[in-house]
């Protein structure tokens, strides 16, 4: 005789979540709702009641995890940051030596001065001018980013690039003419210009970083 489908059935057990993950899962909540917010509405209006009311939260359980507005937004940029660079890793050439390896560090630059992680990081640049709180914050935040952006460009290059000359000097270039151009973007939305420009700029980066191995290569 058929068993009913209702007495066949077997219940699953229900994996309970550790403290550790719910915790995790809160933080990570409060953080993307502090960035949509950033990039939707700006940082005046990203308030810690319109943080907690995107992401279904208490102010409890926000004031646990960051005790002020200025820790709140600085984080939410840092947890983007690093979702970006956990993207551009995952899709990185497999080979060191590829030949479109440096271009596609340069691209990756450029896609992130063209996205939320950027607009949201210039609200809180713009607000830090005078709110000395914010600014102490994304100061110590700036620092510890970039080390990790220097370590990023220089995966993405590769070894042999990485080692030459005015390599560093290049990548501080190079994020500073990416930001004045997302800036110009907030006015001319048209890339057809930037992009010229910027191509003119990977071939100037990819011709000063070209090892003599390399130019043997294009030989």
């Amino acid at each position: 005789m058929a068993v009913p489908a209702r007495e066949a059935r077997v219940t699953q057990p229900r994996v309970r979540r550790t403290q550790e993950e719910r915790s995790a899962g809160t933080r990570a909540r409060l953080l993307d709702a502090t960035v949509a917010s950033l990039v939707e509405v700006g940082y005046a209006a990203t308030t810690t009641t319109e943080v907690c009311a995107r992401a279904g939260l208490s102010r409890g359980a926000q004031l646990h995890h960051f005790p002020t507005r200025a820790d709140l937004v600085v984080h939410a940029v840092g947890h983007l940051a690093k979702r970006r660079a956990d993207e551009v890793r995952r899709e990185l050439p497999p080979a060191d030596d590829a030949p479109d390896r440096l271009a596609y560090a340069l691209d990756a630059v450029w896609a992130s001065f063209s996205g939320p992680l950027f607009y949201a990081a210039l609200e809180l640049w713009v607000a830090a001018r005078s709110d000395a709180q914010l600014r102490a914050n994304l100061v110590r935040f700036e620092r510890s980013v970039g080390r990790a952006m220097a370590d990023l460009w220089c995966e993405l290059a590769g070894p042999e690039t990485s080692r030459a000359p005015h390599f560093q000097d290049l990548l501080e270039l190079t994020f500073h003419v990416m930001r004045g151009m997302a800036l110009q973007r907030i006015l001319r939305e048209n890339d057809t210009e930037r992009r010229r420009l910027f191509e003119l700029w990977k071939r100037l980066v990819s011709a000063s970083l070209e090892t003599p191995r390399q130019k043997d290569r294009t030989r």
